[in-house]
């Protein structure tokens, strides 16, 4: 990896939900480990870009520190100017290569190396996994991606093809775009029908359009791009006295969710964990991995016993389709996950779960809480009258049906609650200093409190600049009639630009309106 290639192209960067300090401290309670809370904790980031994973942590967490190395000096220098302009100073970005990095004796709780591992040489690979052994914590997690095989052999097929035709070319826009090409006549070539890999040109064709110069160019045309099998990744970070902790996601590490029979065949083949995480590989053809590892000394519990989500938060993922909701035993009712997926059950505890966790909105809420509420549901109209050691029971017959439900992504459970607050009627809200500065400075998207990148159109990214705290609709209506008099943008009316200012506020308010519920709704904005 050259300093030149990520300076001329710089990768896509943005925020990845996957590497927040709360899951991974989250997969490491659940197994037993203590580690550091992400209001109060030392986070490194190798491979960092220009920031914009980690920017967004410190923002959030005051109190912790965030360092990002990289060898691009165009996106670090980017990201140093961001840094400034939002007033942190909990994050640092160093412009220099992983074979030079120093901690300097300081050690880190949470280790993230992104999009980095496949694509640099051995040397910096045993780097990375020396950095994770020498400079975690004794309850530190790092999280590491990378591209991982069978499923890659495919994709790394794409890949030669792209890198035989372009070979020709020595302008780099010039190889990305013949690359575009090649994919594009291939898959209008070769046939569709009854043809997996006419399919499957076709599948990468749709996929490619969706991906940025930067991506293409790294992903594809670097010169190192290395895929590893799982046992074969975790046998070289044995080699660094660093183990295998889990995925960022539990429910990718579960056997139960395969049918029974395939349950059955992966239990008898299954011998440890990391070989029912291999062979759960083959069965879904797997093409990236997102791997967290810890110290090899460190203790682990595979055994999740269901008692310990009394000390976790909890919130929805499944929300239900309509607003009445039977919670009546045997009456179907359907909830549906973000990627448009329905779900339908006709238990009474499971549909009381969904529907008191969806009723606390973007916050997380305590187990106790989320009790209150499930118990309020299916009691009403019940006797407050209760046997001894009868609440003990529901508390453990929830917490069991939460994990059910948590190993499934239905719900989402936290070892600490993401820092959102339930927006309060008063008139004035705010979004993060560092949303506000993405909003007029990143084209591409603004990250929310719950470190997703979303898009936004012009007018939206105007709004969410002027949403400071200090200003009400009426305010940010006048700020963009300001806007639009400086010529930032137009509105019209009957065809007709309008720059009257009591006629702009009139028409700018209600579209105001809309997106400040819109953003609210996409957890961007907090009570000032």
């Amino acid at each position: 990896m050259s300093i030149n290639t990520y300076d001329e192209v710089p990768y896509p960067s943005s925020s990845f939900p996957q590497t927040h300090p709360i899951k991974l401290a989250t997969i490491a309670r659940l197994f037993g480990m203590s580690p550091a809370k992400p209001d109060n904790c030392n986070v490194l980031e190798l491979g960092c870009a220009d920031g914009a994973n980690i920017i967004p942590f410190a923002q959030l967490y005051p109190n912790s520190t965030f360092v990002g190395v990289d060898l691009s000096a165009r996106q670090v220098e980017s990201g140093q100017k961001a840094i400034a302009e939002v007033g942190l100073k909990n994050v640092t970005l160093q412009n220099k290569n992983i074979l030079e990095f120093d901690a300097e004796g300081k050690k880190f709780d949470f280790i993230i190396v992104h999009g980095i591992f496949s694509w640099v040489p051995e040397d910096v690979r045993n780097k990375i996994l020396d950095i994770c052994s020498t400079t975690l914590t004794d309850n530190g997690v790092a999280y590491i991606s990378y591209n991982a095989l069978p499923g890659w052999h495919m994709r790394g097929m794409i890949r030669d093809m792209m890198l035989f035709h372009t070979q020709q070319f020595s302008d780099i826009q010039q190889r990305i775009g013949q690359s575009r090409a090649l994919v594009k006549f291939l898959a209008d070539s070769v046939p569709t029908e009854n043809n997996p890999y006419g399919q499957f040109l076709k599948n990468e064709l749709t996929a490619m359009q969706g991906w940025a110069d930067g991506y293409l160019r790294h992903d594809f045309l670097e010169e190192e791009n290395r895929a590893f099998y799982f046992h074969d990744f975790v046998e070289t970070a044995a080699k660094h006295n660093l183990q295998y902790l889990g995925e960022p996601e539990l429910s990718s590490m579960l056997a139960s969710n395969f049918p029974q029979q395939v349950q059955e065949t992966l239990q008898k083949v299954g011998r440890n964990i990391v070989a029912m995480e291999q062979y759960m590989d083959f069965l879904r053809n797997r093409m990236f991995r997102m791997t967290l590892l810890v110290k090899k000394d460190t203790k682990l519990n595979r055994s999740i016993d269901a008692g310990i989500l009394k000390e976790f938060s909890f919130g929805a993922l499944a929300r239900p389709t309509k607003e009445d909701i039977n919670l009546q035993a045997g009456q179907k009712e359907e909830f549906r996950l973000a990627g448009g997926a329905t779900i339908t059950s006709d238990s009474a505890l499971v549909k009381a779960i969904l529907v008191s966790l969806n009723q606390a909105g973007l916050n997380h809420i305590s187990f106790g809480e989320l009790m209150s509420g499930v118990r309020g549901r299916l009691n009403q109209g019940g006797s407050a009258v209760r046997e001894a050691g009868h609440e003990a029971r529901e508390e453990a017959v929830i917490a069991q049906q939460l994990l059910l439900l948590y190993s499934r992504g239905l719900v989402e459970i936290v070892a600490t609650p993401h820092p959102i607050t339930t927006l309060k009627n008063e008139g004035k809200l705010k979004a993060t200093a560092f949303a506000r500065y993405q909003a007029l400075n990143e084209p591409r998207h603004v990250t929310n409190l719950r470190h997703v990148s979303i898009r936004m159109d012009a007018f939206a990214r105007h709004v969410v600049s002027l949403i400071d705290g200090t200003r009400d609709v009426d305010q940010i209506a006048d700020a963009m009639a300001d806007k639009v008099k400086a010529g930032l943008f137009t509105v019209q009316e009957g065809g007709k630009n309008v720059t009257e200012t009591a006629q702009l506020k009139a028409l700018l308010i209600p579209r105001i309106n809309v997106v400040i519920g819109q953003v609210s709704l996409m957890a961007f904005l907090q009570s000032a």
